[in-house]
């Protein structure tokens, strides 16, 4: 049994997508397959991007069955709002949920296609790229001030296209985000620590993002950079421990 929800300016895809459950596995490009499985399909001369979310353990499909959305419905959803507040993020199309003896199974996502690179380059070539620090931390300003709290700050997780004299800036990998009305300064920077464990890149961004808030840089960067050592010190411990 699968549950589909289609955005109303894509029901012209629905036999494609209602046939993914079945052609996932054979059609299409994969490009991704690590946790999540992503591929690439051209449908009608539309290229689409279908995401795969990796089956998860029996406590979580009861979870997704009975308590709360699946990860496949919150990245729709999400992607709508984010749309609606005038944040980029690749289009929402379809979304799916499989069902296996009454439990969820699996969820698949649907989105247009972005071809941009990720900001990662500002991780492994930082010179000559000011343009590009500063449009991402003005684009994670606005993120804030819309009270969209992104749930994995990667720079992976941001796209960049050159529009004008600066950036268009698209997220993607919203999944794990939260929407909250103002949020705490305290939740905005610690948010970021995900962004890159490169300290000179990471202090650069926050630095600037707090400048563009009217926060001290100083104890902004702090507050990241504490964040990030205690995250990096237990993963060290949960490693040595397995």
């Amino acid at each position: 049994m699968a549950h589909i929800i289609i955005n109303p300016a894509y029901h012209h895809l629905r036999d494609f997508i209602e046939s993914l459950p079945t052609v996932f596995e054979t059609d299409g490009e994969l490009v991704y397959d690590e946790r999540n499985q992503v591929r690439f399909f051209t449908i009608d001369g539309m290229k689409l991007v279908v995401k795969r979310f990796k089956k998860p353990m029996l406590h979580q499909r009861i979870d997704y069955t009975i308590i709360r959305p699946s990860k496949a419905k919150r990245a729709y959803l999400y992607g709508m709002k984010l749309l609606e507040l005038g944040i980029c993020t690749p289009t929402p199309i379809a979304y799916i949920e499989t069902f296996c003896k009454g439990l969820f199974c699996l969820g698949y996502l649907v989105t247009d296609y972005c071809g941009d690179p990720d900001a990662r380059i500002l991780r492994e070539e930082p010179e000559g790229h000011d343009e590009l620090f500063e449009a991402l931390a003005r684009y994670l300003v606005d993120c804030h001030e819309k009270g969209f709290i992104h749930g994995d700050t990667n720079l992976s997780n941001f796209l960049y296209h050159r529009e004008g004299n600066g950036y268009r800036i698209t997220t993607i990998d919203i999944n794990r985000s939260h929407f909250t009305p103002n949020p705490s300064k305290k939740e905005c920077l610690e948010s970021l620590f995900r962004l890159t464990h490169v300290r000179p890149t990471l202090k650069r961004i926050v630095a600037r993002y707090a400048a563009l808030r009217g926060w001290d840089e100083e104890a902004a960067v702090d507050i990241v950079l504490k964040k990030l050592e205690k995250f990096e010190k237990r993963k060290k411990m949960l490693k040595l421990h397995r």
